[in-house]
């Protein structure tokens, strides 16, 4: 594993903690708008499905060695909170979001949106049925009060899934300007080579 690809990893681990992080109320409603799961679908869409996933599992593991990095702290007592589900859902999306668009000839932003809807799939899928579980058979709630705050959920996967769509909007730009910067490098990197074999 090249430099680069290390720092690349590391840096969307970082933005996806900080995702979890940072948590702004909507006006006149209960819902949080929070970067996490969008951070965990980019980080699927420009490392690619495998180094996506990897970045979300070196952010889990740090959470649960005792790292504040989870968004109500962190520790191996985190597996027993309700919203411990979504984290485990976390790099299935991720590597499905990136194996979607590495078998796609062109990124477009309809792919890309498609790819990160189908990348949250497994996220909500894994979590709701997680939180369900916890609150039913560890905590005890009857199935009604565990099922209770699914609707809420809901809304929060179609915030999520505005955020992807807008996302999905900058990912071509983004991309070609990747691919432009990785290009320009190789060029100058060709030229030193063939200038130290010049002076040889």
């Amino acid at each position: 594993m090249d430099t680069r690809r290390i720092a690349s990893i590391a840096v969307f681990t970082s933005l996806i903690v900080v995702g979890g992080l940072i948590s702004v109320p909507i006006p006149f409603t209960q819902v949080q708008l929070s970067f996490q799961t969008v951070f965990v679908v980019l980080a699927g869409m420009f490392l690619g499905g495998r180094d996506g996933a990897l970045s979300v599992l070196i952010y889990i593991v740090m959470g649960l060695l005792g790292l504040p990095v989870f968004t109500q702290g962190g520790g191996v007592g985190y597996i027993l909170m309700p919203s411990f589900g979504y984290l485990i859902g976390f790099p299935v999306g991720a590597l499905l979001t990136g194996a979607i668009l590495s078998k796609s000839k062109k990124h477009t932003r309809g792919r890309a949106f498609a790819a990160a809807l189908t990348g949250m799939i497994p996220i909500y899928a894994i979590g709701i049925a997680y939180q369900v579980s916890i609150v039913h058979f560890y905590l005890g709630y009857e199935w009604a009060a565990a099922l209770a705050g699914v609707p809420a959920i809901l809304v929060l996967a179609v915030k999520d899934g505005v955020l992807c769509g807008l996302a999905a909007c900058l990912y071509p730009s983004v991309r070609r300007a990747i691919r432009s910067r990785r290009s320009k490098r190789n060029a100058q990197s060709a030229e030193c080579g063939q200038i130290i074999q010049y002076r040889r």
